[in-house]
């Protein structure tokens, strides 16, 4: 949805067509596997994400591309902070509360994700490094984690603002959210620099990405193109229904957040010993 929408102002900037083509395969290494073996032209590129770009290609034995050659970073253009919600029957009302009924039973109280190795799974490890506290981690596919959310069958997940109206209805609680300030969307909710863990910045996040190998000069184009989409009202205005936020970082910038959200990523899979078949 976010991506079809930026691709609609890509379009107008460029001055040309924008195709958006769904590759479904993998949780999406197939699509950037066949961006990292595009001609570097300036004409394929990659929507990333973290489960694509900085998650799965350094869970498997043998990735079919090297993310840190292979693939050249343009701009970031979207974001959501992460939160974590608990079903409103699990007895804690912050998230000091929280961590203190997991550490009093470990394992005792769950948390959903959309499969091992999953960003959400990923970013859910972290804070659990963090807390020290251990979750009983229930892997689901892309749905019925929601519906299990809110009838209680499971506890806990880490996710952005989408499911905010489940809090305004009282099914769900939001304990923090991992940004500079308070969402307006949830303003009472504290940041999880306000609730003691300001290491924690979890969120997920798109942008567009090229072949390694592409010409700088086309890079700096298609990105000051991104950036101007980017920042235009109407993606603003877009993006702050879901609770999101516009970016349109450099090629530099994005380039270094990969590289620590990778390092991250990456420790937390070899202390857990993440692994995708």
């Amino acid at each position: 949805m976010e991506a079809r929408a930026f691709a609609t102002l890509l379009q107008q900037e460029l001055g040309q067509p924008v195709l958006v083509e769904n590759k479904p395969g993998f949780s999406g290494l197939l699509a950037m596997d066949a961006v990292a073996k595009a001609a570097p032209d300036g004409y394929t590129l990659g929507g990333a994400t973290p489960t694509n770009l900085t998650g799965n290609p350094r869970l498997v034995d043998r990735p079919p591309f090297n993310v840190d050659k292979d693939i050249a970073p343009i701009s970031q253009f979207i974001e959501h902070p992460w939160l974590l919600y608990i079903n409103a029957n699990v007895p804690a009302r912050t998230l000091a509360e929280f961590v203190a009924l997991a550490k009093a039973s470990p394992g005792k109280f769950t948390y959903a994700s959309t499969g091992v190795g999953s960003h959400l799974h990923m970013t859910s490890e972290w804070f659990q490094k963090l807390a020290g506290i251990r979750l009983n981690h229930v892997p689901y596919g892309a749905t019925h984690w929601q519906t299990d959310l809110l009838a209680g069958t499971v506890d806990a997940v880490f996710y952005p603002l989408l499911i905010a109206d489940h809090v305004k209805s009282g099914k769900l609680r939001a304990l923090a959210v991992a940004s500079a300030s308070r969402t307006p969307m949830l303003p009472d909710v504290p940041t999880f620099a306000e609730a003691g863990y300001p290491e924690y910045r979890a969120r997920a996040w798109a942008g567009l990405v090229a072949p390694g190998g592409t010409p700088a000069s086309v890079i700096e184009r298609l990105a000051h193109a991104s950036a101007r989409a980017a920042q235009r009202p109407e993606f603003r205005e877009f993006t702050k229904k879901y609770g999101a936020v516009a970016v349109g970082s450099t090629p530099d910038d994005f380039g270094r957040y990969l590289r620590t959200e990778r390092a991250q990523l990456q420790a937390l899979i070899a202390e857990n010993n993440i692994r995708v078949d």
